[in-house]
Order: structure tokens, then C-alpha cells, then sequence
């Protein structure tokens, strides 16, 4: 039986959230479902639990970057549709048949994309993400509305475009939505998957590097600041402050108490 899509885990230390995300990919209806595992060198249990899960592909990548264990994982996989899941995010039950429904129903079909919950540590739905149709100038005008975890990209942008550029730490995601602005990207009003925002998430925790990318990104394709970025950087600024100046706060309290 032929893979229909390959999904990429990249992990690393990821034992409080990796069970989860392979039960997600694993109770999936379609039986044409390849599940890559890529480790950076994990130290918790992690490299036991995925290669204890059944029908899962281990492969190990030490020291790697994040952009880099998704390269090695997009490289060995067999499916014409390719996608990553990071170890703490999921899939909703039924979304890879609707994903491969429309890849079959639509041979040129280059992307597609659907809305994605955001969730916090205890699953607790925060908000839903409802991205709508693609659109390359509100990407450079406003930054990054696509939910990574509910992209699906065929295997032909890849081999087109090339891999993630893994010169980015953070932006690879919002990098490759800009080179779809002349592939065939459909929306899908389904919710697809589950973004886990939590504290020590590589997004939450590291902000600024975030920032770094994406402006580097919107260079790369010509563009600048514009007043809907400069707008949700002070905010992120703004968020940043409170949240360092809430901590201080708290840490001149509990040395007071003492």
C-alpha cells in the first residue's frame, strides 16, 4: 500500500507531550499514514517511547536544529503529501482523511491548510485559530496567519522551492508560506490540529528569536515594517515586560518573606 502522507516529529526532550501526539497520528482513519520520529539527542525518555510506538519510523539526529530533524525526516519520507508535527502538538481525530480526500480529489492541488485550536499545557482550549483563504500580501503585511501543525504541503513544492532553510530557528515555517505565493493553496474550513501553547514551548520562550525570523523572512521577499507588524511587536514588547517585571516582582516577595 503507497503512503498517501508522511508526518515529521521532531523532538527533543519531549516526554510530557509525545504520547499524545503519536496517539493523534496513530488513531487516524487512513491506514496510507507514515509517522516519523527525528530526535536531536533526547536525554529523557523519549527516544524509548517512539521507538516502542508501533508502526512509527525512529531516526536519529544528535545535535541537530529543529529546521534541520524536519529536513532529515522530509528526505526519507515516501508520501506525496508531507507535513510536521512538533511532539506537542496533535492531529483532531479525522483530519489526515480529509486532508488526503482533497489531495486525491485535486491531483494540483500544492498546499492546503485548515484551522487549528490552541490549547494550553492541560488541553484547555484557549482560542481557534481560523486562518482563511492563503494571501501572500496579508502575510507580509501583518506576519504569520497560517497554523503551522494544519499545513500540508505536496512533495513537489519541496522539490521545487527546496527544504526548510535551516538558517532559521523559528521563521522556517512562516518562510515556506511565502514561497507558496505562486502554488495552487486551498483553505479548509475543518479544524486539523492542536497547537499547545505552554510556557517552555519553544515559541513562548523565545519571542524575540521569533521576531528575528520573521523580519528576516518579509526582507528576503522585498518588504519592511509596516504598521500592522510595528503594532504586534510593540504588543509582544509590551507582554515581555509585564512578564519580567511579574517575576522581579515576585522574587523580591518571596526573598522579603524570608
Amino acid at each position: 500500500m503507497s503512503v498517501a502522507i508522511s508526518v515529521i516529529t521532531p523532538t527533543l526532550n519531549a516526554e510530557a507531550f509525545l504520547t499524545a501526539c503519536l496517539e493523534s497520528v496513530r488513531v487516524q482513519t487512513s491506514q496510507r499514514i507514515e509517522h516519523i520520529i527525528v530526535d536531536g539527542g533526547s536525554t529523557d525518555g523519549t527516544v524509548e517511547m517512539a521507538r516502542s510506538a508501533p508502526g512509527v519510523v525512529y531516526l536519529e539526529c544528535r545535535g541537530s536544529n529543529q529546521s534541520q530533524a524536519i529536513n532529515a525526516g522530509l528526505r526519507i519520507a515516501r508520501g506525496h503529501v508531507l507535513a510536521w508535527l512538533n511532539a506537542d502538538d496533535e492531529y483532531m481525530p479525522g483530519a489526515l482523511d480529509v486532508v488526503e480526500e482533497r489531495f486525491e480529489a485535486e491531483p494540483s492541488l500544492d498546499a492546503l491548510y485548515g484551522d487549528c485550536d490552541v490549547v494550553d499545557a492541560g488541553r484547555r482550549r484557549l482560542w481557534r485559530e481560523v486562518p482563511g483563504p492563503y494571501d501572500f500580501d496579508r502575510l507580509m503585511r501583518r506576519g504569520n496567519y497560517l497554523p503551522q501543525p494544519a499545513v500540508f504541503v505536496h512533495r513537489r513544492v519541496f522539490e521545487r522551492t527546496g527544504y526548510l532553510d535551516e538558517s532559521f530557528e523559528f521563521g522556517m515555517d512562516y518562510e515556506l508560506w511565502l514561497r507558496l505565493r505562486d502554488c495552487r493553496v486551498e483553505y479548509v474550513p475543518h479544524v486539523l490540529a492542536i497547537f499547545r501553547w505552554h510556557p517552555t514551548s519553544k515559541t513562548a520562550m523565545n519571542q524575540l528569536g521569533n521576531w528575528r525570523d520573521l523580519l528576516r523572512a518579509v526582507r528576503r521577499n522585498g518588504g519592511g515594517w509596516t504598521p500592522a507588524l510595528a503594532l504586534s511587536f510593540t504588543r509582544m514588547l509590551y507582554t515581555l515586560v509585564r512578564q519580567r517585571a511579574g517575576r522581579t516582582l515576585r522574587s523580591i516577595g518571596s526573598h522579603g518573606s524570608g
